[in-house]
């Protein structure tokens, strides 16, 4: 029974998923709530999400640090600190950062119209809930995340290369010099392409949570916690898959 109800969440929440997306490719577009949304996203998580990068930027240079010197390449500690948060580190956190910030508040904020049936009502008035409520959330997530990312890793390169030069003592022209040896277009590309994918995944679930919430408010606080366990599950699920086909395209 319990295999059966998996699979029948699974199923719902793709199906709201898909629904969700066409609605977004179809007018009435609600462009004013969607920026509100954009900026309301980027006020959230920006500061948080760079609070954790910057710190694993230095952290990453410290432990590469001891490891270059083994080889005595120092000059490839910049390169190895920018191919770590551009594959990988900064998406990741980014990814983390905004489900716990943004997808739990989507998702309380849904989950509370609901219980109150407010969604109800906006039925009755002949507008659709989904495409007013949980369309704007998708698109700003989706949006903002690549946007939240990229300064993120700019602060965790900024940060791994202070602790490096400044606090370590290596030399700053050497790694300024091989700051993009190993890294090519195609990481950036990555970076982008993996945050869009986090990012409508942490809208959907998000927004599938709060609509499917019940019993007042303990399940507004349930679905606000499952948005975050949910969303982050999948997106690091996914996360695999993407990381082989850029591989596979690297070549």
């Amino acid at each position: 029974m319990s295999s059966m109800r998996c699979i029948a969440t699974i199923g719902d929440a793709a199906r709201f998923t898909l629904g969700s997306a066409s609605r977004a490719l179809r007018p009435p577009f609600y462009v004013h709530e969607t920026l509100r949304q954009m900026a309301r996203v980027g006020e959230r998580c920006l500061l948080p999400v760079i609070c954790v990068v910057a710190p694993f930027g230095m952290v990453v240079a410290l432990q590469g640090l001891q490891i270059v010197r083994i080889f005595g390449v120092e000059r490839m500690l910049g390169s190895i600190l920018v191919v770590s948060l551009l594959r990988e580190l900064s998406p990741g956190l980014c990814g983390i950062m905004m489900a716990a910030q943004a997808g739990s508040t989507a998702a309380a904020e849904i989950g509370t119209m609901r219980v109150k049936e407010e969604t109800d009502a906006l039925e009755v008035m002949a507008v659709d809930p989904i495409r007013y409520l949980a369309v704007p959330r998708l698109i700003a997530l989706t949006l903002m995340c690549p946007i939240v990312n990229a300064i993120a890793c700019m602060s965790g390169i900024l940060s791994g290369s202070v602790a490096a030069v400044a606090l370590k003592g290596v030399d700053r022209g050497a790694f300024v010099a091989n700051l993009f040896s190993f890294a090519d277009a195609m990481d950036v590309w990555g970076g982008i392409v993996k945050t869009l994918v986090f990012g409508f995944i942490i809208g959907a679930v998000s927004c599938w949570c709060g609509f499917t919430a019940r019993g007042g408010a303990e399940g507004v606080g349930r679905a606000a916690n499952n948005a975050v366990v949910r969303s982050i599950i999948t997106f690091l699920g996914v996360n695999y898959f993407l990381t082989s086909a850029l591989f596979r395209i690297r070549g």
